[in-house]
């Protein structure tokens, strides 16, 4: 991730007009690039710094005023645009917005990993979008987003139920309904046909919500499109999409568990012809609430046969926080592990395996059993007490075992807890029949992705570690598990406080803030106590058991001990 960042405009920590810190480079899309910022005053939100070409073309005093128009959309289900601004750096100016923080994924990385979603995952995420949509036409004049899709839709992991966040108003809106502005900013594949005329409705935001909508039903477009050797010819391209919406979608129950009823629907707000379509988002939020209704009820009457559960929608993703090292195992672990053929027309080989590092009681083997989830592979959990043997060379048969199996259940992801007691370094003085057990190991572990087992170890004290395990072809990726951040102490709060009996003085930010560098088992400790503490009386819970506990017990990291933990991660050595 650092890496990345050092590519990037902003750099970590830098001050932004004296209001934003910079904490985190999420990604880059069409327009420029996305970082994570602390609010001087509003706390964590985002902002969106747009590519110098683009910068120089916007009217401020226009893009200003829609971003004031903007704020005032509060809808749960909008992403709050807070300010238009401009950055003035190395004798450049760029234009950013600032918008709120969503703890979660977009709705195309989702697909990336899923393809597409269940009929039931998808109606609602569906109906939270088109809530969204109604807010914005329902404004006087009304909003169009005029740039909807699943890169400009944000899954929020922050509540039990995943909800589904409209986002980029500031980018793609107008505010007067037959108002001509460039295509530059939409996506033509998601483009209403009146939309090439820069003609922009309701119903526009309709058919694209509808395409978004196929596709999370499908894992497809309702069209096929061909854009090779086109480049970026915008004539070409609009030629290309309207010649192929000539003709007729596949129903959606061609590809997906849907009836005839939820077929039309999708189909209705898919008409090129306006007339044919749902005027709005509240025509089509009405219609799916009623299909969604009768759904529901005939799941329910199956349930004991069909289980849908939400977990399947959670994955890696639902670890709270930590957005840096999410990213990090996304692109470099997740993403090449389920497109295997993409990377294999790169000739990119697969990385073997990762090393988790860092103090104990940080999340290593729950990241590591999430990521397993995540990609699909069997789980295998290794502990070195599994592998002992009282004979002479037992080890080795158990760890040859150990991969055999996993070869029989591929693509299988190894997980290796306390990895330095299995594989510690080799010297004069270990023992002959130790030395070969670590020899058995690395030699099992060497390449063994190509028999589709990745392998993922584990240690609080890497400087222990056998040093030939580090090396390509084995360990490639070294990634620091460091103690939870701001957000994913919040997350933490609220999940070891969730049904117990709690007063409405609990405050999950101070918490947080007052908790840096603190382990998850220190928080689950912090709220046993705090427990204990209302217990007594018996009262409720309140914000003054848990800062007293906070303020009674020890820290259990040490900044000294952080500090080990850095160097490691500079790839300098222990004193």
């Amino acid at each position: 991730m650092d890496t990345n960042i050092s590519k990037t405009r902003l750099e970590k920590g830098e001050i932004i007009n004296d209001t934003y810190e910079i904490k985190a480079f999420i990604g880059e899309g069409a327009f420029g690039e996305v970082y994570i910022v602390q609010h001087k005053f509003l706390g964590t939100q985002v902002i969106k710094l747009l590519k110098e070409e683009i910068s120089e073309k916007i009217n401020f005093e226009k893009i200003s005023q829609e971003a004031k128009v903007l704020s005032t959309l509060t809808d749960s289900h909008i992403v709050r645009v807070f300010e238009a601004n401009i950055l003035k750096k190395n004798k450049k100016k760029y234009f950013f917005i600032s918008m709120g923080f969503v703890s979660g994924e977009p709705l195309s990385r989702l697909l990336s990993r899923k393809r597409f979603l269940t009929v039931k995952d998808a109606i609602n995420f569906q109906i939270d979008i088109l809530i969204g949509l109604c807010t914005a036409h329902n404004m006087k004049p009304p909003i169009i987003h005029r740039d909807i899709s699943p890169d400009n839709i944000l899954l929020s992991y922050e509540k039990e139920k995943p909800t589904a966040l409209l986002s980029d108003f500031g980018l793609a809106c107008t505010f007067d309904k037959l108002s001509n502005i460039p295509n530059a900013a939409g996506k033509y594949i998601y483009f209403a046909p009146e939309c090439f005329w820069n003609v922009h409705l309701p119903a526009s935001d309709v058919f694209s919500a509808g395409i978004v909508f196929y596709k999370m039903i499908t894992g497809r477009q309702p069209w096929e499109y061909n854009f090779k050797n086109i480049g970026d010819d915008n004539e070409k391209i609009e030629t290309m999409v309207l010649s192929a919406r000539k003709k007729e979608i596949k129903p959606p129950s061609e590809y997906n568990d849907c009836d005839e009823k939820l077929d039309k629907i999708v189909l209705k707000s898919l008409s090129p012809e306006i007339k044919d379509r749902y005027r709005n988002a509240v025509e089509f939020l009405n219609a799916l609430n009623n299909y969604k209704n009768i759904y529901d009820a005939t799941k329910i009457k199956k349930k004991n046969k069909q289980k849908l559960s939400s977990k399947e929608l959670k994955g890696f993703a639902k670890v709270a926080g930590m957005q840096e090292l999410k990213e990090l195992l996304y692109q470099d672990v997740i993403r090449p592990l389920k497109d295997k053929e993409l990377y294999e027309q790169y000739k990119v080989t697969l990385l073997n395996g990762l090393l988790l590092y860092g103090p104990p009681g940080c999340g290593k083997t729950f990241i590591a059993r999430k990521l397993a989830e995540e990609v699909g592979f069997h789980f295998i959990e290794v502990k070195p007490s599994d592998l002992a043997s009282i004979y002479i060379h037992g080890t080795q048969e158990k760890i040859r075992k150990l991969f055999d199996e996993a070869k029989k259940q591929a693509p299988t992801i190894i997980f290796i807890d306390e990895v330095d007691a299995i594989l510690p370094g080799r010297n004069s003085n270990m023992n002959h029949s130790y030395a070969s057990e670590v020899n058995e190991f690395l030699a099992q572990l060497t390449e063994c992705h190509k028999d589709e087992i990745f392998v993922i170890a584990a240690t609080n004290i890497p400087e222990k570690i056998d040093t030939a395990i580090l090396r390509t072809g084995r360990i490639d990726k070294k990634i620091y598990v460091p103690p939870p951040d701001y957000e994913a102490r919040i997350e933490m709060f609220k999940l070891y406080l969730h049904d117990r009996p709690t007063d409405n003085s609990i405050d999950y930010e101070k918490n947080a803030l007052l908790t840096k560098n603190y382990r998850l088992s220190d928080i689950k400790f912090i709220i046993d106590e705090a427990s204990r503490l209302a217990l007594k009386k018996p009262e409720k819970i309140n914000q003054k058991h848990i800062e007293k506990v906070i303020h009674n017990i020890k820290l259990s990291i040490s900044e000294k001990e952080l500090q080990k933990y850095e160097l490691f991660k500079s790839n300098e050595s222990f004193d």
